[in-house]
């Protein structure tokens, strides 16, 4: 039944004009704002930190946008099961593949850090696209419900979900066998994470990128997907960060930390995490329990 009700959707999503779509998905962005309180709340105090000299009004502005672009994320997702592989590679500029490649040719595997900026499952089907074997940790998609639809379809656009109870085995065979390994580096799905500072403030960092660059010798190349406009993307892959030449494994993911923080400080209107990044905040403290309407992407 939820492979049915996700064809359904996936067919409606795709049979919309695309700048209708856009329209009513931005229509939305005031419903999600309004019914959805402990996400709103949790932005802004993710952007208390990130935002620190602006004005609360401001940081409210940037929250509409990012459940705007969030809308925006559901609305590509759905279609993407029915797009061409020349329209996909038509809407996609892509800058910096050749260190993918670099990385690539190395054989032991590339980890790919990103976070959830623009859209990051069209990054995943672009990587399919590219002829790559992709494993990509995540936990429930949508809702627990349609989450088994979710990953059947991704499968058969060759991403491969681990989902964190499979620990770590399944990845390291991945990069054993020179395939990807995806990792949403500011997500929360993890059980051992590590302090790093993380826009000025300390915070819990997964573990995942460094500990398996250090084991497996891997290249990790941190990346973004970027909406420039409806149907409309960039996907930026940085240079390596190349395992050998730090001393530890925190110290890996502190360099992992340095990059992405980068992106999303130049891409906060496109920034869909609405959990609370830093711990013992007081806004985040005081969201009641009632306000937890939540959906988990």
């Amino acid at each position: 039944m939820s492979r049915l009700i996700f064809g359904w959707l996936t067919a409606l999503m795709a049979s919309l004009p695309l700048r209708l779509g856009y329209a009513i998905a931005g229509l939305l962005t005031e419903v999600h704002f309004r019914l959805f309180p402990a996400r709103r709340h949790h932005a802004l105090a993710n952007l208390a930190v990130a935002m620190p000299r602006a004005t609360r009004r401001e940081r409210l502005q940037v929250v509409r946008r990012m459940m705007r672009s969030y809308n925006y994320m559901l609305f590509e997702f759905f279609r993407l099961p029915h797009l061409t592989r020349r329209e996909l590679l038509d809407s996609v500029e892509v800058e910096g593949r050749e260190h993918l490649e670099q990385a690539v040719a190395r054989g032991r595997g590339v980890i790919l850090a990103s976070t959830h900026i623009g859209n990051w499952e069209l990054a995943a089907v672009m990587l399919a696209h590219w002829g790559y074997t992709l494993y990509a940790v995540a936990g429930v998609q949508l809702n627990r419900w349609l989450a088994p639809a979710v990953r059947e379809t991704k499968t058969e656009l060759a991403i491969h979900t681990v989902s964190p109870e499979d620990g770590f085995r399944r990845l390291l065979r991945a990069l054993e066998h020179n395939d990807l390994v995806a990792l949403m580096v500011d997500g929360d799905l993890y059980s051992h994470g590590q302090p790093v500072e993380f826009f000025g403030r300390e915070t819990t960092f997964p573990s995942g990128p460094g500990v398996l660059a250090q084991r497996t010798g891997a290249l990790i190349l941190c990346g973004y997907s970027e909406r420039l406009g409806p149907g409309r993307f960039r996907i930026v892959i940085e240079s390596a960060i190349d395992p050998a030449q730090f001393a530890s494994v925190q110290a890996i993911n502190a360099a992992v930390a340095l990059t992405v923080e980068r992106h999303i400080h130049d891409h906060l209107d496109q920034w869909c995490i609405f959990r609370p990044m830093w711990e013992g905040d007081p806004q985040a403290d005081a969201v009641p329990a009632s306000a937890g309407r939540s959906v988990e992407a």
